[in-house]
């Protein structure tokens, strides 16, 4: 069988048609100025979600459009360019004793805030803070036309204006450039707890259904399977009284479950998380999917994505957010048409049962043999009409949800 290989790359764009604009009223400008196919990068860490864009008319790269404009600890909150990125600006605000409370698996390879933003990139610590949408309370965008809208403020009760940031979401650039970011902070937690064990799908679903009925405040509660089985991962937060009641706590429970546990250290809970990490993110010869179901369908989709595979003659390995409903699901081993036929089945049996599908990496071999998007959902019509009010011109990110709009 030949190997798959997953290949990371800017989109190629004519000689002087890459720009690094260092304001927001340059990148207005630069906008104004030009016309033709646009695409944003930041750290360059999701261009290949969705839809790939190639060859744009003008690539505009945000890495000048960095730095912490402004940061009020006593309101916790601060401003940022949009190329930012979030290892910078948790560094900055360290010193201060808080954080951005995001903890994406793409922070270590370079993500920006605006980048998180656009593709609605989480991590592990969404169950207990949200996600970037509920921690943005301000941006500034920068349309197609040079024009620049701004909406929110540095008040997290400001109710002003339409939420542009919530538009943006999860947009993938397509909608619009966004220049500055402002977000709402937390106090950086004074200890933490991994507890581990070993539990299938449907004792980690179990677990995750307890611990939400529990008197427990969980960070995380995140699941990686395994040949056979799985590991389960529990980060609890907080003062160490509180880390000492969780620790016996949530013990006797999940022991209950007939999930034997083990607390790590600090060291080895740091190395557990960045593996997990990286798992999430996926190596270069696999596909990997994002499929959001309810908290429940953990079970039906392990089997679903490992009968599939077998089937395929390839490999599937689940990282699953449980207590989300949240899954990642990398396809690894075999040719493009194994990935192709996986990728393809499993998507269709996910969506007939009401879940959400986003293809993430993948090569470009196998790009050739899948519908990136799949069937449109119910709102394409309003999501037409959304791109139409914003980009008129269809300048941004042209081919990111092609062919629904």
């Amino acid at each position: 069988m030949s190997e798959v290989t997953t290949q990371q790359r800017t989109p190629a764009v004519s000689a002087g048609r890459e720009k690094r604009p260092s304001s927001t009223s340059e990148a207005a400008e630069l906008l104004r100025a030009t016309q033709g196919s646009v695409l944003l990068r930041g750290g360059a860490t999701k261009l290949d979600w969705a839809g790939r864009v190639d060859e744009p008319d003008l690539l505009i790269d945000t890495s000048d459009l960095a730095g912490v404009l402004t940061h009020n600890p006593a309101d916790m909150t601060a401003s940022v360019g949009g190329g930012t990125r979030l290892t910078e600006l948790q560094r900055h605000l360290k010193g201060d004793g808080q954080w951005l409370a995001l903890d994406p698996p793409t922070a270590e390879t370079g993500a920006t805030v605006a980048g998180l933003l656009a593709a609605g990139d989480s991590g592990p610590s969404r169950l207990r803070y949200g996600g970037i949408r509920d921690l943005v309370i301000g941006v500034t965008l920068i349309l197609a036309d040079g024009t620049v809208a701004r909406a929110g403020g540095h008040v997290i009760k400001n109710v002003a204006g339409y939420d542009l940031a919530k538009l943006v979401h999860g947009s993938l650039g397509s909608l619009a450039m966004i220049a500055e970011v402002v977000v709402r902070l937390h106090p950086r937690p004074s200890g933490a707890l991994t507890i581990t064990g070993t539990a299938d799908a449907d004792q980690a679903t179990a677990a995750a259904v307890a611990i939400a009925a529990g008197p427990f405040e969980p960070s995380a509660v995140e699941w990686i399977s395994q040949s056979g089985s799985g590991t389960l991962l529990v980060k609890t937060e907080g003062a160490a009284g509180y880390l000492d009641s969780s620790r016996s706590q949530l013990t006797s429970m999940l022991d209950g479950l007939g999930v034997t546990t083990r607390q790590l250290s600090d060291e080895d809970a740091e190395t557990s998380w960045q593996e997990h990490a990286a798992a999430v993110r996926g190596e270069e010869q696999e596909t990997v999917v994002r499929i959001c179901t309810l908290p429940t369908r953990l079970g039906g989709l392990t089997s679903d994505a490992l009968d599939i595979a077998a089937a395929a003659d390839v490999e599937a390995r689940l990282i699953s957010s449980v207590s989300l409903g949240m899954h990642t699901v990398r396809i690894r081993g075999g040719d493009a048409q194994g990935h192709a036929t996986a990728f393809t089945e499993l998507r269709e049996r996910a969506l007939a049962q009401g879940a959400s599908v986003l293809l993430r990496s993948r090569s470009f071999e196998v790009d050739e043999l899948v519908d990136a998007l799949g069937p449109p959902p119910s709102t394409v019509e309003l999501l037409k009409r959304i791109k139409t009010q914003f980009d008129p011109a269809g300048r941004f990110a042209p081919q990111r949800f092609h062919p629904w709009y």
